[in-house]
């Protein structure tokens, strides 16, 4: 055998060689288990010639696998062989990180398809960690794709999962209570501000393949750390693509560049646009090339308008607010088109003109000799309005940044302003309502010293911005936009769409000087609501109508307020309108309330704020907080509407205010009432909310010093009841909420009348019949009041019949009459009481032999009060909401 390798020329000859060998051994070790009986020393001289073979020709035999002992020495050829098949390979620690997270990304996938949520729950907190550690060894990566991919993954399951109800009922316990944990966590996690981009640029493009994303973010790390900081930049423009061809047009003289040759980029752009892999910063890099070679001003225009458009275009989505540096570039561009216009009255812009029509020349003017451009002013203003309206959402509103925020609205007025007069200047009263409706918007809760503020505000712009453009002879505006250009330069590039306007933030937008405020807030609404009366579709003028009915009663003029409100008939259709607009017509009713109670209508005042009060959500049907219960069965698109619905914090109404004015006046009205009928008092029921916090406060066993508005309402009751004027006012003044009332001192003083009335009334009441006469002179002591009003009160609760007693006038004394009833009027009241019981219980047990009415709230009696209506769901529900 061992002459074969010896004799062995070639390569090829050798693989052939060693394949047989191979084989020759395999039939060796067979044939020796086959027959143990050989005789030893046979086997030793095959062995003895083996080996001095092999000691021979090590370096051909080395490949042939050894057999019996020498198998498992540690330089043995078997275990080379074992290694080369194995072939070890060593990871780096980017490597196993980025597959230890994909792996988790299996795993929660597999639970998927089971519809294991506890698993789901525990590997979720297993992803997140392995992200941690990823993007702690592997550096400037950010969110990898395939963990975005699996939280949009989640968030669908999760949405399918909750719409299915019959698989909820056939989950265990365990399993729903995961489930409704991941859907707070999740909502939670994936509303953060990191990674909203994120999913909603990956939902925008989801066949990109997250392999090659994790292996170029490992091949491109670990080349970085290999060859050091120059070859890391060349890296990460090969991951960005190859380098794009710069366009010719730019490389061109300003002169050489004919109409044809814009209109033609302008059309390819137009047309480009939305489409996949579109680089949307290099389309409005172009476009501002493009407006500064145009030829004619109606071809700027076109290309302004373009260029606002894609602006628009670089904000991530709906999701989130636009970047107030993106916000300041549109408007600067939004006001030079403004500019253009009114030095070109001859041209007007028209969204119905085909942009993508092809064009050689400049156009013609009409027949009328205008020439009509393609733009959207009006879709323009109610952008930038709803991206500052989300902003203001979101910006926490105790920084310096949300003030700074407000200082933009005055820019934005004077352009809705400018976009109002360019359409009343060319008769559009299609567009004129809707103009004048954001213009409205902006002005209807403001008060008269925050008006002026802003107006002062706006002078002070004004005269900075003269200042500005008498340093610039081009003007304020372009003087403004090119410090927006610097800003974005010194800024050093983007590395994501919308960000690099992020240096703008800090460039002021001059207001425009022709653009004036009236002095009053009064006119400024009066003139724009006539507007919108005259040429506004239905839902302008019942939003009108209403910011006008907020604008009245927020400056005092209760009954105008309340005038405009019967006579629109709101109130009937308001649950036929959108939810926007019913969350406007709460808020009206809400200050329609608060302006009748600084007048000291406590009826009006509580007929208004007891249905927004009674309901438990007032800070949901104000959109001024959203509730967390654990019962609310939203899904996160649901819950993602009412987000955007939400007030911004300078737009609040005061709870603490809203709720002490309603609590006040239902304790005005109650607290006599009760004293009047002490035996039957829950019979004639005005508030069932202020009723049940008293029943509540009455069962405490220990009430300490009065801390929320409700404590301090409830002491207030208990002293009024005593007829304790003067320790029920303590109690109502110490509440820290008046400080918010404009007219403070008129307020207070109008509750302490009002309090003094009622006590006066609750004392007759409750001790009238412990009396034989009791002197004017004395009630005027112990309340405070002057002789005619205590007069006048006594007297009309004689007149009423409230009160069982004459004057006296030379005595000026009151004389009581003291009515006992007789016992046949005591055994009739009796036997009506029993009866009343009787029916109660017949009714009781006729409904739960029905299976009707199954509870205490929704008896007969209380729809016999008139307490009751019937919910959606066909049950009766209380006022109270309950």
């Amino acid at each position: 055998m061992a002459s074969r390798f010896w004799a062995a020329g070639s390569d090829s000859e050798e693989e052939e060689e060693v394949s047989a060998s191979e084989e020759e051994s395999s039939e060796e070790e067979s044939s020796s288990s086959s027959s143990s009986s050989s005789s030893g020393s046979d086997s030793d001289s095959d062995s003895d010639s083996d080996s001095d073979s092999d000691s021979d020709s090590d370096s051909d035999d080395s490949d042939a696998p050894k057999k019996g002992a020498a198998r498992f020495l540690a330089g043995s050829d078997s275990d080379t062989d074992s290694d080369e098949d194995r072939r070890v390979v060593l990871k780096s620690a980017k490597d196993k990180r980025f597959s230890e997270l994909s792996n988790t990304c299996d795993e929660i996938r597999n639970k998927m398809k089971i519809n294991d949520w506890s698993a789901i729950q525990s590997l979720f907190d297993e992803l997140n960690k392995r992200l941690e550690k990823a993007q702690k060894v592997a550096d400037n990566v950010g969110v990898p794709r395939v963990y975005v991919r699996m939280l949009v993954e989640l968030e669908d399951f999760l949405t399918d999962t909750l719409a299915n109800k019959d698989l909820k009922k056939k989950m265990s316990p365990t399993n729903a209570k995961a489930l409704n944990t991941m859907r707070q966590r999740l909502k939670k996690h994936n509303t953060s501000f990191e990674l909203v981009d994120h999913i909603t640029k990956f939902r925008e493009n989801p066949g990109a393949d997250d392999d090659e994303e994790i292996e170029e973010v490992v091949s491109s790390s670990s080349e970085s750390e290999s060859e050091g900081e120059g070859e890391k930049e060349e890296v990460l423009d090969k991951r960005a693509g190859p380098s794009k061809k710069k366009d010719k047009l730019l490389t061109m003289d300003s002169s050489e560049i004919t109409y044809e040759m814009v209109a033609r980029k302008l059309r390819e752009i137009v047309t480009s646009r939305g489409r996949k892999g579109t680089d949307k910063q290099e389309q409005v890099e172009m476009l501002q090339f493009l407006a500064n070679v145009a030829k004619g001003v109606p071809q700027k225009l076109e290309v302004l308008s373009q260029l606002v458009s894609s602006l628009f275009d670089l904000s991530p989505g709906i999701s989130t607010y636009m970047k107030v540096g993106l916000w300041k570039r549109s408007m600067l561009v939004l006001l030079e088109i403004m500019d253009v216009l009114s030095n070109n009255p001859n041209i007007i812009l028209d969204d119905t003109a085909d942009a993508s029509e092809e064009r050689t020349a400049e156009p013609q003017p009409n027949e009328k000799g205008e020439i009509r451009v393609w733009g959207n002013l009006v879709a323009f203003v109610e952008r930038l309005d709803d991206e500052m309206f989300k902003s203001l959402q979101v910006i926490d509103p105790h920084t310096h940044e949300f003030m700074a925020r407000l200082r933009d609205e005055p820019v934005f007025l004077a352009l809705a302003q400018k976009v109002l007069d360019y359409f009343t200047r060319i008769s559009d009263t299609r567009n004129q309502p809707k103009v004048a409706l954001r213009l409205i918007e902006h002005f209807y809760y403001k008060t008269d010293a925050v008006y002026d503020a802003m107006r002062k505000l706006t002078l002070q712009q004004q005269q900075e911005a003269a200042a500005s453009a008498a340093a610039h002879p081009e003007g304020a505006v372009a003087a403004a936009a090119a410090a927006a250009a610097d800003a974005a330069a010194a800024a050093g590039g983007a590395t994501e769409p919308g960000e690099e306007q992020t240096a703008d933030d800090k460039v002021t937008i001059p207001v425009p000087t022709d653009y004036h405020m009236d002095e009053s807030s009064d006119a400024t609404m009066k003139r724009l609501v006539s507007l919108v009366f005259n040429h506004g579709d239905e839902r302008t003028k019942a939003r009108a109508m209403l910011c006008y009915i907020y604008h009245k009663a927020n400056h005092g003029d209760f009954y105008t307020a309340r005038d405009m409100l019967l006579m629109s008939h709101l109130q009937d259709n308001v649950m036929l309108m959108d939810i926007s607009t019913q969350i406007l017509y709460n808020r009206a009713m809400a200050q329609l309330g608060l302006a009748a109670f600084r007048k000291g209508l406590i009826v009006e005042a509580h007929s208004c704020l007891q249905e927004l009060y009674g309901s438990g959500h007032v800070k949901e049907l104000l959109a001024q907080g959203m509730a967390m219960g654990k019962f609310q069965d939203k899904t996160p698109e649901q819950e993602l509407l009412e987000k955007r619905r939400q007030m911004p914090f300078h737009m609040h109404i005061s709870l603490e205010l809203l709720e002490s004015s309603c609590l006040l006046s239902a304790m005005l009205q109650e607290v006599p009432a009760m004293a009047a009928n002490p035996l039957g008092a829950k019979k004639r029921i005005i508030s069932k909310s202020f009723h049940r916090i008293l029943d509540t406060y009455s069962r405490q066993t220990f009430t300490g010093p009065p801390e929320t508005v409700r404590d301090h309402i409830m002491a207030a009751t208990r002293a009024l009841m005593r007829g304790d004027w003067s320790a029920a006012y303590a109690a109502v003044a110490a509440l820290n909420v008046w400080q918010l009332v404009p007219q403070r001192e008129s307020v207070l003083s109008m509750l302490q009348d009002k309090i003094k009335e009622e006590a006066l009334r609750t004392y007759l009441f409750s001790y009238s019949p412990q009396y034989c006469s009791l002197s004017l002179d004395q009630l005027c002591s112990m309340f405070e009041m002057p002789e005619r009003k205590v007069y006048s009160i006594v007297s009309k609760m004689m007149i009423a019949e409230e009160l069982h007693g004459s004057w006296d006038q030379p005595t000026r004394t009151i004389v009581m009459h003291s009515l006992e009833a007789t016992k046949v009027q005591s055994l009739a009241a009796q036997f009506a009481d029993k009866a009343t019981i009787m029916v109660e219980l017949n009714e009781r047990a006729y409904a739960f032999r029905t299976g009707g009415l199954r509870d205490d709230d929704d008896m007969g009696g209380d729809r016999r009060r008139g307490g009751g209506r019937r919910g959606q769901d066909g049950q009766w529900e209380d006022e109270g909401g309950q």
